[in-house]
């Protein structure tokens, strides 16, 4: 995940103010995870049945999980912003928000044993829901941290 974020990086000519803000907005989302996942379990719209006590994955997954996502997100989404504004960034939410549930139910397909996905709609809307955050996140702590994505010289 952090050879990843590395590449990411890397290829949207971060500066470190914005590898800075996309760091915050790993931890605040690492922060978000188990509170978001309990409440998936406690409506039936998602569990981990490999997961018994807590019923959520470890501290580390979700570092890991937010590193790849959110930070990746955070990188992509200022170059986005800065490139094509609302209308960008509306598209990347999108895309996110369908890939991500695409992704979630993959996963509860392919391996039941690790994550479960409730009857749908709900689940599908709250999967959207929970990815929409992640976009929200990512994008809303990058801003805050490192400014706005058109305050950053061209590089």
């Amino acid at each position: 995940m952090l050879l990843l974020f590395c590449v990411v990086a890397f290829f949207t000519r971060a500066t470190p103010r914005r590898i800075a803000g996309a760091l915050c907005s790993v931890a605040v989302f690492t922060a978000l995870s188990a509170p978001i996942d309990t409440v998936g379990l406690r409506t039936g719209l998602w569990t981990y049945p490999s997961c018994i006590d807590p019923p959520h994955p470890p501290l580390l997954a979700y570092v890991g999980q937010a590193l790849e996502f959110v930070g990746c997100i955070a990188l992509v989404g200022w170059r986005v912003q800065r490139r094509f504004g609302r209308r960008g960034v509306a598209a990347l939410a999108a895309v996110v928000c369908a890939l991500g549930a695409v992704r979630d139910f993959s996963v509860a397909a392919a391996l039941p044993q690790m994550m479960h996905m409730g009857p749908l709609p709900g689940s599908l809307i709250a999967d959207v829901v929970a990815w929409g955050i992640v976009v929200s996140v990512a994008l809303g702590v990058m801003r805050i941290v490192s400014g706005p994505a058109p305050s950053d010289p061209l590089r």
